[in-house]
């Protein structure tokens, strides 16, 4: 009854409670990272911050994120999704809070760095397995709602939040976004874990241990006679042999340790050349949009030259066409059956294409709308499936541990290759040479899954349906 309750729970009841809990989290979390440029602009500008130090602000935020991966599989199996989301909820907002008060690039590092990326790293995992816990068949479509909802808020807190710089500066602005981080907590509080029942698989009836039980006292019986001729003339081998099973009893131990260790930390993923493939190039990409979208109002201010209320209306713009592209992208995949990865590139090819357009069209305003479009489009596809595309390689028990991997990989390319977006902008003394760099570690990504077989320009049904990328009760005939 137990398992019948836990299947009937999952794409339904609570599933969608999941739903509204994450959003509530994201909406709470997220706005300090997602409106970075329109924040921190003039106390940067004040502190004489440079764009390199800038970037590595922003990248060494996400390597701590990150690099909190390789610990999120055991510290799930430790703690459940809840508890961990309340202890991220509580680190994030502590972070903001402490922020407020960093006037120097030091301090920065240690607040919005080290206490918000500690937070974001935690908040991360948790989300994202309690989510894949209660969906199953439906899981594009409740990720689609989640990212959805999360979207609202760029469209609404750019213009909220220059109303808040003029009012009450920068640090009382980033006061009142650690109140509303401080809500993250609710939605964790709402985080139910979804317990399965083992105990048929583990536990067998009374009657036959109680059988096995008699069987093994009556062979017992049996060797202590044939065994007792054969004692005095084995104590002498048993004697000699006794330092080596010693040494051998060690060694069994050490390697079932090693062992152990590689299955609880889920490094035995790193064999299959396919998923190293998947973390590289989405490791790589990610750097490179994560960068352009919190780096987008400095290159408006320098490259357009716009006012910060103007920044703010673009941005609007860009939140809009995020969120049709969370809506109608997921449904129109769902309809039909794009891969998570396909339309992952596709959103990879669409973000390019705009800051190509951006980066020759600065000042045009058909241009920048153009820009705003495609961006947001791209970004909101790229939000849905970039989630979905490991939980779709690798089945739910190793969930963890391969997004863990994926994040320590992404914390390690982003710390080295991140900063190198600024020093190109400073040393080009433009945002222009640094939008194609940034354009050239996106298309890395798309070059290594085509040449991987990860992704193809056309595939057939039946290359399609024995796409990794597709869960394996979901594995039928498909297109890509």
């Amino acid at each position: 009854m137990a398992t019948r309750r836990i299947i009937e729970s999952v794409d339904r009841g609570w599933a969608w409670i999941i739903v509204f809990a994450i959003t509530i989290i994201n909406l709470g979390t997220l706005p300090v990272q997602q409106c970075f440029g329109l924040i921190f602009e003039k106390r940067f500008s004040d502190l004489r911050i440079s764009a390199m130090q800038t970037s590595l602000i922003l990248h060494l935020n996400g390597s701590i994120s990150c690099g909190l991966g390789l610990i999120s599989g055991p510290m799930m199996k430790r703690f459940s999704y809840r508890q961990v989301a309340i202890l991220a909820g509580l680190t994030i907002t502590a972070g903001i809070l402490l922020t407020a008060f960093a006037l120097s690039f030091p301090t920065l590092i240690i607040t919005y760095c080290l206490f918000i990326g500690i937070g974001q790293g935690l908040m991360f995992p948790a989300t994202t397995l309690a989510l894949n816990t209660y969906f199953r068949k439906k899981r594009k479509i409740a990720m689609g709602i989640a990212v959805t909802l999360t979207a609202l808020g760029p469209i609404f807190m750019p213009i909220l939040i220059v109303k808040l710089l003029e009012e009450y500066s920068t640090t009382g602005t980033i006061l009142i976004l650690a109140g509303i981080a401080f809500h993250s907590i609710i939605g964790a509080l709402l985080l139910r874990p979804l317990k399965e029942n083992y105990s048929k698989v583990v536990m067998k009836p009374l009657a036959n241990l109680e059988a096995e039980s008699v069987e093994l006292n009556n062979c017992d019986s049996s060797r202590q006679r044939n065994d007792s001729k054969q004692t005095t003339n084995e104590s002498d081998k048993t004697n000699n042999l006794l330092f080596h099973e010693t040494t051998d009893d060690s060694k069994v131990k050490e390697e079932a340790v090693f062992r152990q260790f590689i299955k609880t930390m889920g490094l035995h993923l790193l064999r299959d050349n396919r998923y190293i493939a998947v973390i590289l190039g989405m490791g790589i990409s990610l750097v490179a949009e994560t960068n352009f979208n919190m780096m987008l109002p400095f290159v408006l201010t320098e490259l357009s030259g716009l006012e910060r209320g103007d920044v703010a209306k673009i941005m609007s713009v860009q939140a809009f066409f995020d969120i049709a592209g969370r809506i109608c992208v997921p449904l129109l995949a769902q309809k039909m059956l794009w891969t998570a990865r396909n339309l992952y590139i596709v959103s990879l090819l669409g973000s390019t294409f705009g800051r190509t357009l951006l980066s020759l069209l600065p000042a045009d305003q058909y241009a920048l709308f153009a820009v705003s479009v495609v961006a947001g489009l791209s970004k909101g596809t790229k939000a849905v499936f970039q989630a979905l595309i490991i939980p779709d390689y690798v089945t739910l028990e190793m969930l963890p541990a391969a997004s863990g991997i994926m994040m320590a990989t992404s914390g390690i390319l982003s710390i080295f290759i991140g900063p190198l977006i600024g020093f190109v902008h400073d040393s080009m003394d433009s945002y222009v040479g640094a939008l194609h760099f940034t354009s050239i570690l996106s298309m890395c990504c798309v070059i290594l899954w085509l040449a991987t077989g990860l992704w193809r320009f056309k595939c057939n049904n039946n290359d399609a349906a024995s796409n990794s990328d597709v869960s394996e009760n979901e594995r039928t005939s498909v297109k890509c």
